[in-house]
């Protein structure tokens, strides 16, 4: 019984914050691949400006971060389609995807930085 006998009403609640949380995390994680996509853009054009990395270290660097995006990208898209009843597990894959990519940026961060 939910409270003060509004079974119904509290339902429809829950259902509907469940849906903007998810709606949330979905946009959430668009604006990532979207910094991760901005982030990779900065790093070629620094490498460029800089001239201290040769074409031939940053090329698969930014091929590689590429390809890490579009991975995030296809779990984020797995996820926005999602069953409810497997959206947890699917967000795990996507945070996952997601870190990967973070971790493979800030490498090549580090690598282009280096003096």
């Amino acid at each position: 019984m939910g409270i003060f006998g509004n079974d119904k009403e509290q339902d429809a609640r829950i259902e509907a914050l469940e849906g903007h949380v998810r709606l949330l995390t979905e946009i959430l994680q668009e604006t990532q691949g979207d910094l991760a996509r901005g982030r990779i853009a900065i790093l070629a054009l620094k490498a460029q400006v800089d001239e201290k990395v040769s074409a031939e270290d940053v090329d698969p660097t930014i091929v590689k971060l590429n390809e890490d995006l579009a991975v995030a990208r296809k779990q984020l898209d797995k996820s926005s389609a999602a069953a409810s009843e497997s959206w947890n597990e699917l967000q795990g894959g996507v945070r996952e995807a997601f870190a990967t990519l973070r971790t493979s940026v800030d490498k090549a961060y580090d690598r282009i930085t280096k003096d």
